[in-house]
């Protein structure tokens, strides 16, 4: 094999010097000095979510074709989703579904004439 012959590396500048860079700029503009904004510590010390704004999980599951294409053709006749079928059979028999969940969102915008 034969070796191919990579370009250097550009020396990527620090980010202290990058924020002086920035800071000398800004005043000769006359703006504020640049400053980075802190980072909270950690995702824990976050002020947790509430009720209203749960987080959002993704959940898959594999069933047979038969069963996917009643779900595709029930959630198409009836103006849905497949996941607000499956939602509202989940608050059927005693989950508690957010109302969120049992909404379709409103379909997406497309381009073109159909």
């Amino acid at each position: 094999m034969s070796s191919k012959a990579l370009k250097p590396a550009i020396a990527r500048p620090l980010a202290r010097e990058a924020l002086a860079a920035a800071d000398a700029v800004a005043q000769q503009v006359g703006l504020p000095p640049a400053a980075i904004a802190p980072r909270p510590l950690s995702p824990i010390s976050a002020a947790p979510a509430t009720s209203t704004e749960e987080e959002l999980v993704q959940v898959n599951i594999r069933v047979r074709r038969g069963l996917g294409d009643q779900l595709a053709d029930r959630a198409r006749t009836e103006g849905t989703t497949q996941k607000v079928l499956v939602c509202r059979a989940l608050a059927a028999v005693g989950f508690d579904v957010h109302p969120e969940d049992l909404r379709a969102p409103p379909p997406p915008r497309r381009r073109g004439s159909s």
